[in-house]
């Protein structure tokens, strides 16, 4: 009979991670690019601004011609062109003669600052200027915000939208990243229903395909298949080997402890496939299992949605930065205080659903393996070791941040 070896979430995550490595890279449209993970570094093909420019609506003009100028000794100006951002003048600015230019403009050859209209008398053919200025005032420089072979991104660096528009500015059209992690979600159980059919005595909906696929969208997944199967052992066999076909990854929910109906460790044998491990000393999803089945990874959590969706955290956010060549692979478990007292005593190493406000963490009410409701809105666990007694609001704690 198969029993569970209990390990830590530390080994099991050092277990998994062992054996995955990153994806292929592939070439990829910078506009399609978003939170992707960069397979190689980015350097900028010219510099932003590419040339010196107006930073408002105004006069370009020679800081020579300014020297006496002050409100009740303006300076008069000729005004020889107007020009405007994306136009070029092939005017140059003499002794006594200035430029009507508008914010983004390139800066005329012969003038060295902006005088900014609200400092003339926003005058036509002739200009009257209030102030005196220095050179480059009211200018921007060439590469004020980088330079021709600046790098933008390195690798394993994930792209945000301002590295993507940094990126546009140095002309960059494709970028080299990661392709995404493709993932297949098969849940089990006779119990289970998709929501939209009418729910049946003994039955319930299916949340844990709801999550798992929410949230693996949200980690910058491509779901492959998201199915269920009922508690039949070939039934199941044949998903994960439809499943491998095409993912990287597979989780699988339900089915994985030691009772009558729990089939997937069964399942595991009669694929093949290499157990990594099979129980963690961790409350909820103590039964979690992991195996190796065609070099595809094959998570399989408890059916308990709680369970299932924080053991999906501790162990899928780490895969997929690996999968995806991240520079941060690790997750980041930090210290944080607690914003109110917590009255429970910890048995076993328990994970907490609660919300860090930047401040403290507050722990929800709603704890149980089947409770999802209360998960609304948080965005850490709480890592709270065996033998935790009653704390006390400031007392610390750990988290890790989702």
């Amino acid at each position: 009979m198969h029993t569970i070896q209990i390990i830590t979430l530390e080994e099991a995550q050092e277990r998994l991670l062992a054996h995955v490595y990153p994806v292929m890279p592939e070439k990829v449209g910078l506009l399609e690019s978003i939170d992707r993970i960069l397979a190689e570094d980015v350097y900028a093909a010219v510099s932003q601004p590419p040339f010196e420019r107006s930073a408002m609506d105004g006069y370009a003009v020679r800081s020579s011609d300014l020297k006496t100028a002050d409100r009740c000794h303006p300076v008069c100006l000729k005004v020889i062109d107007r020009v405007c951002a994306g136009e070029v003048t092939d005017k140059k600015v003499q002794e006594g003669e200035a430029i009507r230019i508008m914010t983004g403009a390139m800066i005329p050859e012969g003038a060295d600052c902006v005088v900014k209209q609200e400092d003339t008398d926003y005058g036509e053919g002739e200009v009257k200027i209030y102030l005196s200025l220095e050179k480059h005032i009211n200018c921007c420089p060439v590469g004020e915000d980088f330079h021709r072979g600046d790098c933008l991104g390195r690798k394993g660096e994930k792209i945000d939208a301002y590295m993507m528009a940094s990126m546009a500015s140095g002309g960059i059209e494709k970028v080299t990243a990661r392709r995404k992690i493709r993932a297949a979600i098969i849940t089990t159980g006779e119990e289970l229903m998709m929501p939209g059919q009418p729910l049946l005595p003994g039955k319930i909906y299916n949340s844990n395909l709801a999550y798992l696929t929410g949230r693996l969208m949200q980690l910058g997944c491509d779901i492959t298949e998201g199915c269920f199967v009922g508690d039949d052992t070939e039934a199941i066999v044949s998903a994960v080997r439809r499943s491998a076909a095409q993912a990287d990854v597979i989780l699988t929910t339900g089915g994985v402890s030691v009772g009558v109906k729990d089939l997937l460790p069964e399942v595991i044998v009669k694929l093949g496939a290499d157990l990594l491990f099979h129980g963690i000393d961790l409350k909820p999803g103590m039964p979690t299992m992991a195996s190796l089945y065609n070099g595809k990874t094959i998570i399989s959590l408890s059916g308990n949605p709680f369970s299932a969706s924080a053991v999906f955290e501790l162990l899928m956010q780490p895969l997929i930065r690996k999968m995806t060549g991240s520079s941060h692979p690790v997750m980041v478990r930090k210290e944080a205080v607690l914003a109110h007292d917590y009255p429970g005593n910890i048995g076993s190493r328990r994970v907490l659903k609660a919300y860090d406000d930047g401040h403290a963490v507050h722990i929800t009410k709603g704890q149980h393996n089947a409770q999802m409701r209360q998960g609304i809105g948080t965005n850490c666990l709480v890592d709270m070791p065996s033998g935790t007694g009653p704390l006390k609001a400031g007392d610390k704690v750990h988290i890790w941040r989702l």
